[in-house]
């Protein structure tokens, strides 16, 4: 595994009830953010599970930083990450922040209390007050503040805006943020959120029924995927050019989708076509079309 890859899996798989996730061959880079996208059902919670050795895999192996992970080496291996969850413990509630605080900084050598001091003072996180009675956006906080106290190489949020106000997440994005300055630190986020993906992502990693779509970086995924409003010619015309995906009537022009828009450009520049109108592709759209994309390949190999 190369020194710039935090997380590798090599040949993983699991099943999960009906889904099967993998095979899977993977690397994700270090120092930066990695953004898991996907419907519901697509492997997300599985993957990031089979991360924390809170599930192991039927087959394959999976590393981070080199080192593969086996039940002997559990806690090390946790020590190395920060997890917040989608939803909160609920064996938590009876405990207040400064007692998680305390039971986080004996399980973590890193942990860091002018962080966590810092971070709960900013947030205006009641140190006595219990888990249970603080709001479910202040409970938020708390995680995401002991996550980032005890300074993992690798952090793991799973839809960690959920219970946050704009102005909330707004300024726990830039803390998260504080995390890579070193370029040693590595970010992992499932979200349906498409903000967050464009706000935070460097890589984005789109999933479905528990296969790898593509990693891309999030610059060239919007490069590469566009729009283009064309004038005096209809879909069919179309249909077959390089790098397109889908071309529609829409407005008494063609909207065509390209998934490799230098293509598209070079075959509309040669054929003397009009292009009114270029944009880069939605996120949501790109997954949608992706998905397509796949099922029509899974359909023509079978």
């Amino acid at each position: 595994m190369s020194e710039s890859n935090a997380i590798s899996f090599h040949h993983v798989a699991k099943q999960r009830g009906e889904l099967r996730v993998g095979p899977i061959d993977l690397e994700l880079p270090s120092g930066c953010v990695t953004a898991i996208v996907g419907v519901n059902g697509s492997g997300k919670s599985t993957l990031i599970n089979l991360l924390l050795g809170l599930i192991h895999p039927d087959q394959g192996e999976i590393r981070m930083g080199g080192k593969r992970y086996e039940p002997v080496n559990d806690v090390a291996w946790k020590q190395e990450l920060g997890y917040v969850a989608e939803l909160p413990n609920s064996e938590d509630d009876g405990l207040t922040a400064e007692k998680m605080a305390q039971f986080a900084s004996y399980w973590y050598p890193n942990w860091n209390w002018q962080v966590y001091r810092k971070l709960t003072a900013k947030y205006q996180v009641p140190p006595s007050t219990k888990l249970s009675k603080m709001s479910k956006g202040m409970r938020r906080k708390l995680e995401i503040v002991l996550a980032l106290s005890h300074q993992p190489k690798v952090l793991l949020l799973d839809e960690p805006s959920s219970g946050l106000d704009p102005i909330a997440w707004r300024s726990m994005i830039e803390d998260i943020q504080t995390v890579l300055d070193d370029g040693k630190h590595t970010v992992i986020i499932a979200t349906h959120v498409i903000e967050e993906v464009k706000r935070l992502a460097d890589y984005i990693l789109f999933l479905h029924q528990g296969q790898v779509l593509r990693l891309v970086e999030k610059d060239q995924l919007f490069d590469d995927w566009k729009e283009y409003w064309i004038n005096g010619v209809i879909a069919e015309d179309l249909l077959g050019a390089p790098g397109l995906t889908d071309a529609g009537q829409e407005r008494g022009m063609v909207r065509a989708v390209a998934y490799d828009a230098r293509k598209l450009e070079a075959y509309l520049q040669d054929e003397g076509l009009e292009v009114v109108n270029t944009q880069a592709l939605a996120l949501d759209e790109v997954m949608i079309h992706m998905i397509r994309m796949s099922e029509e390949r899974s359909v023509r190999t079978r």
